[in-house]
């Protein structure tokens, strides 16, 4: 049986194809729109190939690129090294546990990512935890769906989540300023056996408040 570690890694260099038909461009302009980042240290949690962290180097002073997939991350250096974007820091590392220093990082975006997490509630503390003062976090994901056929073809953990699942997390974490939008996008799919399944695409985001 496969592990979601080793499903990523071996789709890695099909990713970019993959994901275009699970959903839109337009999603990164959507998430990039909710803050300001210009100048800013980011992070990209559960990374990928770069969809979100190649869109935030080009305004942000440093973005770190976290995933747990070693090919994701090549797939993303090779496409930095190709567009000549040097701002970009690649780092193997898991979102419930992130090598990265309490209180050093202005924006945290999770985008599509959270829904692989089996401990998703703990990625979203430890994304509290980096975050500076006055820094922001943004979620980017899916609305509770019915494809169980996800659990085992894409490795999901979770069928997407509800408004409340989400603001939930969000506050017992310690943000404040929480905000949970739909917006106009969709999420779709089909199963190996053609189950077809669509669903909703939220951002959800919170601000870690200064003493």
């Amino acid at each position: 049986m496969m592990n979601s570690v080793s499903y990523f890694d071996s789709i890695a260099d099909k990713w970019n194809v993959i994901r275009s038909e699970y959903f839109e461009d337009k999603l990164k302009y959507i998430v990039l729109s909710k803050f300001n980042i210009e100048n800013k240290i980011c992070v990209d949690l559960g990374c990928g190939t770069g969809f979100i962290s190649l869109a935030l180097a080009e305004k942000a002073n440093l973005v770190f690129s976290i995933d747990n997939s070693r090919n994701m991350l090549k797939q993303l250096h090779d496409e930095a090294v190709n567009r000549n974007v040097k701002n970009i820091y690649p780092i193997k590392g898991s979102i419930t546990d992130i090598p990265l220093f309490d209180e050093s990082i202005d924006a945290v975006y999770i985008n599509m990512a959270l829904h692989h997490v089996v401990d998703a509630k703990k990625a979203v503390k430890e994304a509290y935890r980096i975050l500076k003062k006055g820094g922001t976090f943004t979620i980017s994901d899916v609305k509770k769906h019915n494809g169980e056929w996800a659990r085992t073809e894409m490795h999901d953990k979770w069928l997407g989540f509800s408004n409340e699942q989400i603001s939930g997390w969000l506050a017992e974490a310690g943000f404040s300023g929480i905000n949970f939008e739909n917006t106009e996008l969709s999420c779709k799919g089909y199963s190996s056996k053609g189950e077809y399944t669509e669903t909703g695409i939220f951002i959800a985001s919170g601000i870690k408040k200064g003493e």
